[in-house]
């Protein structure tokens, strides 16, 4: 059993990794506790792949993988942990096989010649915050209201390049403890400007207010 879970250790962090931020995308967590978890993680998962290096198997695929969906993060941290894991299979990996030592040195040249781009692309896609969710901080809060029967109503917008969005979606917070941690389900459901108007209108609904800031 423990011979099957060091071969495979890598691919059961890659499919977690993708159930989490794609499948669960709705599932929000962020706080002190989720940033400590993560970056305990992140070192546990580090010295993991270095003792195991030559145990664990797919590391060509896994790196494709994670080079193909790291965008889709959901915030900084799960990002790190990506790249984490791309470096690490590529630097434990370059010995081994040819695969992995062409895709090594296209990612230097291509982080060499794109490295602006993809900064720029890093901050667009999870702002500065380590825990900040991709899908809550283009939020404005002048237009964040929470309503009966656990519905949330906001206009968003993902930057100055983007026009405004509008939301009905369902929200429930499962456990916030402050800025200790903060888990909810988030439901983002496009709505029209119009549809989003009547919805104020005709529903119970409470400004969420300025605690969140102009997310």
């Amino acid at each position: 059993m423990r011979k099957n879970f060091t071969n495979y250790y890598a691919l059961v962090m890659l499919i977690l990794f993708i159930v989490y931020n794609l499948f669960l995308e709705s599932l929000k967590i962020y706080g002190v506790l989720y940033q400590v978890f993560m970056f305990l993680l992140i070192i546990v998962n580090a010295i993991i792949l270095i003792f195991f290096r030559k145990k664990i198997k797919y590391k060509t695929l896994i790196i494709i993988v994670y080079l193909l969906i790291w965008l889709f993060s959901k915030n900084a941290l799960q990002c790190f942990l990506a790249f984490s894991n791309i470096i690490l299979l590529c630097i434990t990996g370059f010995m081994e096989k040819h695969s992995i030592k062409v895709i090594s040195i296209l990612i230097v040249i291509f982080g060499y010649i794109f490295c602006l781009p993809l900064f720029f692309a890093f901050l667009l896609a999870f702002g500065t915050e380590l825990d900040e969710e991709s899908n809550i901080d283009n939020i404005y809060d002048g237009t964040h209201y929470y309503c009966d029967d656990h519905y949330e109503v906001y206009s968003y917008s993902a930057g100055a390049m983007d026009s405004f969005h509008y939301s009905i979606g369902k929200h429930y917070e499962i456990l916030t403890i402050s800025d200790t941690i903060n888990i909810s389900y988030n439901v983002r459901t496009e709505k029209t400007y119009d549809e989003y108007k009547t919805y104020l209108k005709t529903h119970n609904c409470k400004l969420v207010g300025d605690k969140d800031g102009p997310k």
